[in-house]
């Protein structure tokens, strides 16, 4: 027969390849990499070439709704039809409502940046609900609260092959970004000179000329030192600083309190290797800049992220070509988070005052935030204490909150102690098993999109290559019943979701673009108009129309303005905690929990891993392919995980992934209590005073080697 080739994009990490979709006798025989986007280039990883398919035909999918007929976790259902599960759902809202409250019904998402963000924010706003979670306070929201703050959303994109110089923050690009890692090893071959700035060892540290292995959690002082030497050198762009910046003089002030031996001492990197990566950045132009998820999740991440932003933008390096690009828009593309930002969508303000988290982290929760979502400890809370009110059912929706969120036995509390819990998944995880209705959802292969992708810059299509197996539907469809039975029961405060059904969405999405679907879908893409130096005639997105290097926003709130460097937790650790832990070390077989019961990825690797160095394991009587066990401190529980000897990490820092689970472990949880890090750490306190995120990235830690009695026997044989 013919092969049908379907151009889309896939979207199993937050990268979005452009891919080509090899279709034959009504089977996906290949996935590829398209080797026309303008964002990938051709570029693809192992997920996308195999978890597509392997998550539309995993045997253990659910196919049809579902409703929960023993106790929470015994993992007993019965088959409903879609009909049932809107109207039993609708009916259990409408009781919570009627007993709590539309602010007691709250939801959990990825994020914002795919279709089920809008989905979850105008489902819940349409009740009159103002909360919902996202995993952003875990990774990118201390990057995108800076942007908002400084105006310094930039991103190198595919600008990096241009540039002379590129600094790496925080950033492993060949275990997370296979265009980034393409991308910069375009770069390097170009010759641009890289600098590195990471504890760890990493592929793109080997690849640099300058590494800086700095201490984890002292990212602020270095950036500061590296601001200090090139004011003081007078290195900075003279005409940009003038006539683009606002707190100059305040900024240089802050960075005298940092010279390079000063920040020596605290990063314990040589001074003159700071002073030399200074020099090479501001003197090296085009530079970019790539910042990664190790400067999340830390308790100063906010003022850690302004602190680079302003080292950008001193040096004049912001939206020129093979500099980090200012995002670009397709005219009248109405993208997902304009959406959930628009007038239109939105709640009253007295009803967007209550989200939960808005009074303490007014830049992160409150009505004028980056993020309008609610702060998730604190949503957790207020499910198990009822503060500052109820929270007394909760929709979850593409994501696997118990594996992702920290201090997993509270999450779990909470799950347990709720009225009304509703899970849509395209698998039964650790959080589906504790749900009254599980809803099954449509995977890639089988779904419709479009977005806008800054690599390209590009208006990207995700086409639809097979049906729908069963009854799965998608995020939006979902959403769309729900809210038509809430409807036909009086149940919606305000109704804020239009459409009938996910086409229509994306008809609404391109209605004032003048390109219909079906012609995005013709090539999978359609550049977006690249210009430079946009600022020039549309100003900075700040309320001075600057990049703000001392943000007034945040004075007005009471906070230190200015970037500045506060020594991370483990500085002082509980006696016996002689270790320092990295978490968020990233995997190409998997994304956060997902792909756990795909063999293809338990082939390339299935065991958590603790990165160790040798040195270390030494001293703890550990050897490679030992399990171990690690404690933080302030939280009971422990986890097991795999020791990889490896001198990619420093003497005294230890360092793994998150995610874990493994389905084939009978239990509600499938071993996540015993084998996720996110179990043995706390989902704060101490918080991020601006974004409220958890001090989760950097943490004392402690080791033993586990005796292997203690380890299952499935685990004991893991390769």
């Amino acid at each position: 027969m013919t092969v049908k080739v379907i151009a889309s994009s896939c979207k199993e990490c937050s990268v979005r390849c452009g891919s080509l979709i090899y279709v034959e006798d009504g089977k996906v025989v290949r996935i590829t990499g398209n080797p026309d986007h303008p964002g990938s280039r051709g570029a693809f990883c192992v997920k996308g070439v195999h978890a597509p398919v392997t998550a539309r035909e995993h045997p253990d999918r659910p196919l049809h709704p579902m409703r929960r007929t023993g106790e929470r976790g015994e993992g007993r259902w019965e088959r409903i039809s879609w009909d049932e599960a809107f109207d039993s759902i609708a009916e259990r809202i409408g009781r919570v409502k009627a007993e709590h409250g539309s602010t007691s019904v709250a939801g959990a998402v990825s994020n914002h940046f795919v279709s089920r963000g809008v989905a979850m924010t105008q489902l819940l706003r349409s009740i009159g609900s103002p909360n919902y979670m996202i995993n952003q306070d875990l990774c990118q929201g201390c990057r995108y609260t800076a942007a908002m703050l400084t105006g310094v959303g930039a991103q190198p994109g595919n600008e990096l092959p241009k540039s002379r110089c590129v600094l790496i923050i925080g950033k492993s690009p060949s275990d997370s970004s296979v265009v980034q890692w393409m991308n910069l090893k375009e770069a390097k071959k170009a010759g641009a000179e890289l600098i590195v700035v990471d504890p760890r060892k990493t592929q793109v540290a080997r690849l640099a000329q300058q590494w800086l292995r700095l201490k984890p959690g002292t990212d602020a002082a270095l950036a500061l030192s590296m601001i200090n030497v090139i004011f003081e050198e007078n290195l900075h762009d003279h005409e940009f600083v003038a006539n683009w910046c606002t707190g100059v003089d305040r900024l240089r002030e802050r960075a005298r309190e940092y010279p390079p031996a000063l920040a020596s001492t605290i990063t314990g990197v040589p001074a003159q290797a700071i002073i030399d990566a200074a020099r090479t950045f501001a003197t090296t132009r085009p530079a970019s800049l790539v910042l990664g998820h190790g400067i999340d999740a830390q308790a100063n991440g906010v003022k850690t992220t302004i602190a680079f932003h302003a080292l950008l933008a001193i040096t004049g390096n912001i939206d020129r070509e093979g500099t980090n690009r200012m995002p670009k828009a397709q005219s009248g593309f109405r993208d997902y988070y304009s959406v959930i930002n628009d007038a239109a969508f939105r709640l009253p303000a007295e009803v967007e005052q209550k989200i939960i988290g808005g009074e303490a982290y007014p830049l992160w929760s409150g009505p004028n935030s980056w993020s309008k979502s609610s702060h998730n400890p604190s949503l957790i809370d207020a499910v198990i204490t009822g503060e500052p009110y109820p929270i007394r059912a909760l929709y979850v929706s593409g994501v696997n909150i118990l594996c992702t969120y920290p201090d997993t036995d509270r999450t779990t509390a909470a799950l347990k102690k709720l009225d009304l819990l509703v899970v849509a998944s395209d698998h039964i995880t650790p959080t589906a098993e504790l749900a009254d209705f599980v809803l099954p959802k449509t995977t890639l292969l089988e779904e419709e999109d479009v977005s806008a992708d800054q690599t390209g810059p590009c208006l990207a299509a995700v086409q639809q290559a097979l049906p729908p197996k069963g009854e799965a539907k998608s995020d939006m469809d979902i959403a769309a019943g729900l809210i038509r039975a809430l409807r036909a029961r009086g149940l919606l405060d305000f109704d804020l979701f239009p459409w009938t059904n996910h086409r229509d969405f994306i008809d609404y999405q391109l209605q004032e673009t003048g390109i219909p679907f079906e012609a995005l879908c013709e090539k999978g893409f359609i550049p977006i108009p690249l210009t430079y130096e946009d600022y020039r005639s549309k100003g900075f997105r700040t309320p001075s129309k600057k990049i703000e290097l001392c943000p007034d926003r945040l004075e007005k709130l009471g906070h230190d303005p200015l970037p500045q460097y506060v020594p991370p937790v483990y500085a002082s650790p509980p006696e016996g905690y002689d270790l320092v832990l990295l978490t968020g070390i990233r995997s190409m077989a998997y994304h956060h929990s997902r792909f756990r019961n795909h063999t293809w990825a338990r082939k390339l690797q299935d065991a958590p891993e603790l990165r160790i160095n040798p040195k270390t394991a030494e001293r703890h009587g550990i050897a490679r392919g030992d399990w171990v066990w690690i404690a933080t401190p302030n939280i009971a529980r422990r986890a097991l995980l795999k020791a990889w000897v490896s001198e990619e990490m420093p003497d005294g820092v230890v360092a793994t992934g998150m995610g874990w689970w493994y389905p084939e472990i009978e239990g509600a949880d499938h071993g996540a209590l015993t084998f996720n890090i996110d179990a043995a750490i706390r989902y704060g306190p101490p918080w991020d005073p601006i974004s409220g995120s958890p001090e989760a990235r950097n943490t004392a830690c402690r080791i033993v080697r586990a005796d292997p009695s203690e380890v299952p026997r499935f685990a004991a044989a893991a390769h």
